[in-house]
């Protein structure tokens, strides 16, 4: 069945092809354009379009399960190492078709993780094998513990996964592996510091992941401001540098602090600020978690049953979530008016 809703980008096309006048799309554009409806929706999420996409997505995580439990049944033999490359060309052919023809996001993310995880898993067997150890595994479990071991592996995965999204994006366009790329960046760097450097910086591991995600929002704020209006498809990518990057942000910072509400309180009204200057949801959605951790905290000290704390804070957090959704434009509204006269604010989402 053809899609029969139109855009105004498909309008002008048919102008363009002689389909229709001129002075006609130009009234039509304006008459649609005062009428439309104020939008209530301005972050656009197109996980999946329908139930199609989510059914091809179901279909391929089970391919998927099968293959790599398939995967693990054989030794070290033949079909040990010419299986990986049958799946990587059928997981190729797949995304062909899926990301390249049909455009469905989520069947693609199902995938390229799935891809991506053959790929990086059969590297670091070859790695084995070169440096002369594929005498000593049998099958994947031997591999896992091998790679989990070597720092050097660690170093090979970062680099092969970083490489493949970077492939990926640029052939499919895929906006969640922009943001896979920016965090692969980061985790080829925090390979090579621990090949150089050991396991000793492990201790500093928070502080990586708090400057990781740091990165990844300042990079999805770069991103949005080169579209307040967000009518091109990078401020989709920007949608998931800001999904990634807000939670390794915010957990990080509760694990380095232990939540401590001294602490927790300032960056989750941070958090709201910044969700609602930028118009999007991922860093408050993240901060509300900790709401709720705070809240918990403070009806125990109340002495509260411990069921009926429960219950309060599901009021709490869904209370919230609630009046954020419902007021979410007003309170935009409310934050910004002081600053509508300002340079930068051309660079924010109208609110």
């Amino acid at each position: 069945m053809k899609n029969n809703q139109y855009s105004l980008a498909d309008i002008e096309a048919a102008v363009s092809a002689g389909a229709l006048d001129r002075e006609a799309y130009i009234a039509l554009a304006q008459y649609l354009t005062n009428h439309a409806p104020e939008a209530l929706e301005t972050e656009k999420f197109t996980l999946f379009r329908g139930m199609n996409d989510i059914f091809l997505a179901l279909g391929i995580t089970v391919l998927s399960i099968g293959w790599f439990i398939l995967w693990g049944l054989y030794s070290n033999d033949a079909v040990f190492w010419i299986a990986p490359l049958v799946a990587i060309a059928g997981f190729v052919v797949l995304a062909e078709y899926v990301a390249g023809k049909l455009k469905a996001t989520l069947p693609s993310i199902v995938i390229m993780v799935s891809l991506c995880a053959t790929l990086m898993i059969y590297a670091v067997m070859l790695y084995m094998r070169i440096v002369g150890t594929s005498a000593e595994f049998f099958n994947l479990d031997d591999v896992w513990s091998f790679g989990s071991t070597s720092v050097n592996t660690a170093l090979l995965v970062a680099i092969i996964g970083f490489a493949f999204q970077v492939g990926f994006f640029l052939r499919y366009r895929l906006p969640v592996s922009f943001a896979l790329i920016a965090f692969g960046i980061v985790g080829v760097l925090w390979s090579l510091l621990l090949t150089a450097f050991g396991q000793s910086l492990n201790q500093y591991l928070d502080y990586m992941i708090t400057l990781t995600g740091l990165l990844l929002l300042a990079l999805g704020v770069v991103v949005d401001t080169k579209d307040p209006k967000r009518v091109n498809g990078w401020a989709e990518c920007a949608f998931w540098l800001y999904v990634i990057g807000a939670p390794m942000t915010i957990h990080s910072v509760a694990a380095l602090f232990d939540a401590a509400a001294l602490v927790m309180i300032p960056v989750i009204i941070i958090a709201m600020l910044f969700s609602l200057f930028l118009d999007r949801r991922s860093p408050i959605i993240s901060g509300l978690i900790y709401v709720g951790y705070l809240a918990n905290s403070g009806f125990n000290q109340a002495a509260i049953d411990p069921s009926i704390t429960v219950a309060l804070v599901c009021f709490v957090v869904g209370g919230l979530v609630m009046a954020f959704g419902f007021g979410w434009q007003k309170a935009r509204h409310i934050v910004l008016s002081p600053f509508e006269d300002q340079n930068w604010r051309r660079y924010l989402p109208p609110s």
